[in-house]
């Protein structure tokens, strides 16, 4: 007798096949058998008319600190995400010595828009190297599982101290040293490093993060380190919006996995500074991938760039005095002045007359910038935007803007699409998902906390791509189950995951198709010290097993944490 079986529904095994209609059984943690008319069970889950699809793999997330002192991991664990990959772009909590956690606060905060002062009441430093942290996290459990990459920017200043501050390349015995805690940390569970190069990512002082300084020679010893042990992905994010930078960068990171055979895993987006740029970037990808070289782009199927709202870190109305003078408020009361016409006629004055003698990035990008709606639309036409409905009614694009955050009680919301939209649609993203290799990833959950709510991404895939794109070509469902799931579970070893075929594990998504729907982001103040957080609801997961216990039943979480440390 099984424990578990998913009834009747329309099977996506996760290997690209077409759907097909099979019982699914389960066995503990483990899938039994997939196939028609199953025996009995002690449970059974009518999944007749849904879709059942593995468990979503997300391969590039920021929870590091938040798996230290929370358990359901949201709002990854309510779009499906049964496995997160944390430890992207070389920031991350360890290996760190005592003296060196309060910069490595501030690089987390400066890059990922993470508050320190959320960092320095949850993070509990247990640990001082990458196997005291994983030893940490392994008696935890939560509501999906986690793995991670080693954060380069952490090696590095655990190995050269001040020099790796200050632009120093790593001497010889510095990248023995380096090799040798990425070989023990690989063999001993770590999913790889993660690594980036982008000039931007700093801390609020301005100091770059320290993999940022890093020669060829040193990502060629840390490529080696896995390369001994026989495993691992190199993730870095290379400067991509500069060019011709950027198709330098790429070309050297050939150079590496062509010499070591170590899988490279690098963020690519269109940017609006070189529109372009991203098909340099691909061809350079590809020839490269027809001579062997295992290289792959990680891109995301949505508008990069973030939410704007009253209660958001960044809006257009931050520099003028008198908001200024009320932004400390508690929200209702904040609100409350806002609404009022003669504090509105005051910002209003203040903020125009500042931007026509320095023009902000949020008052040069209203033609990238839509109204929120509910359900939200990642890929409205140009007509939509703020620019041209400003046009259209008359008034400024300052206006527009004040009196669309103050609807729905000063809860209004816009979206300013910094990237993947400088045409206008996502027909750039298109490419990019569909080029071979490519891996569906950027969600940044954990990170941003006040700008971004991108860890929904996977719904996106199954609503926007594969059932109501109108702007252009959707994409296959089997194609897209197959891109969240068996392949980021092979390409980051994730053995007997990814796929519904009997021995794999029992991370399993049943979904209400016809009603999948994200709901438009909202901030939550439940981080520690009430720091806030965008999240992003969805309807339509009707159930969400990990490890073969249910953590979602229709769209809610339940009580159970069998996620683990894998």
């Amino acid at each position: 007798m099984y424990d578990l079986i998913l009834r009747g529904g329309t099977v996506l095994d996760g290997r690209g096949g077409a759907p097909f209609v099979a019982d699914v059984a389960l066995h503990g943690d483990t899938i039994a058998e997939v196939g028609p008319g199953l025996g009995s069970s002690r449970e059974e889950l009518n999944a007749t008319g849904l879709l059942v699809t593995p468990g979503f793999i997300d391969t590039h997330s920021h929870l590091d600190g938040n798996v230290t002192w929370e358990q359901r991991l949201a709002p990854n664990s309510g779009h499906g995400v049964t496995t997160t990959i944390m430890g992207n772009c070389g920031v991350g909590f360890a290996p760190c010595r005592p003296a060196d956690r309060a910069f490595t606060i501030d690089l987390m905060e400066g890059i990922e828009d993470i508050p320190s002062a959320v960092l320095q009441l949850g993070l509990p430093w247990a640990w001082e190297s990458y196997g005291e942290y994983r030893s940490f996290l392994s008696g935890r459990r939560f509501d999906l599982n986690v793995t991670g990459l080693v954060p380069h920017s952490s090696l590095r200043l655990f190995v050269m101290g001040d020099r790796a501050l200050n632009g120093s390349p790593a001497t010889k015995e510095d990248r023995a040293a380096l090799s040798e805690l990425v070989f023990d940390a690989v063999s001993g569970g770590a999913a790889g490093v993660g690594s980036t190069r982008l000039f931007g990512q700093r801390t609020l002082a301005g100091v770059a993060a320290p993999s940022r300084w890093a020669e060829e020679a040193e990502l060629l010893a840390i490529a080696g380190a896995m390369q001994r042990a026989g495993r691992g992905v190199f993730q870095i994010a290379p400067e991509f919006n500069r060019f011709p930078l950027a198709c330098e960068e790429l070309a050297m990171l050939i150079r590496v996995g062509r010499e070591t055979g170590v899988p490279i895993l690098y963020s690519l987006k269109q940017s609006n500074s070189h529109p372009t740029g991203w098909q340099e970037l691909l061809a350079l990808t590809h020839e490269a991938r027809n001579e062997g070289v295992d290289i792959r782009p990680q891109v995301l199927g949505r508008p990069t760039g973030g939410i704007i709202t009253w209660e958001c870190s960044s809006h257009r109305f931050v520099r003028s005095p008198s908001y200024a003078a009320i932004a400390g408020l508690p929200l209702a009361e904040r609100l409350a002045q806002l609404a009022e016409p003669a504090v509105r006629a005051t910002i209003l004055g203040e903020i125009e007359a500042i931007e026509a003698a320095k023009p902000s990035r949020m008052s040069t990008l209203t033609h990238l910038q839509f109204p929120m709606v509910d359900p939200p639309d990642y890929e409205p036409a140009p007509e939509c935007s703020m620019s041209a409905l400003a046009t259209a009614r008359g008034c400024s694009t300052a206006e527009l803007t004040y009196d669309l955050l103050m609807a729905d009680g000063g809860r209004g919301a816009i979206m300013q699409a910094s990237g993947n939209y400088s045409d206008g649609d996502l027909e750039a993203a298109r490419t990019m998902m569909e080029f071979d290799g490519a891996v569906l990833g950027l969600g940044d959950a954990g990170a941003h906390c006040t700008v971004i709510c991108d860890a929904s991404a996977p719904t996106s895939m199954l609503t926007l791509w594969a059932r109501d794109r109108v702007r252009g070509p959707k994409l296959p469902l089997p194609f897209l189950v197959r891109r969240l799931t068996s392949e980021p579970a092979e390409l980051f070893g994730l053995a007997g995951r990814g796929v519904l075929q009997p021995g794999a594990r029992a991370d399993i998504n049943v979904i209400d198709h016809v009603r999948l729907a994200l709901r438009p982001p909202r901030m939550v103040y439940d981080l520690p010290g009430d720091g806030k957080r965008l999240v992003q609801d969805a309807v339509g997961y009707v159930a969400t097993y990990v490890n073969g216990q249910r953590v979602v039943a229709d769209s809610q979480p339940t009580t159970v944490l069998p996620g683990r440390l894998l």
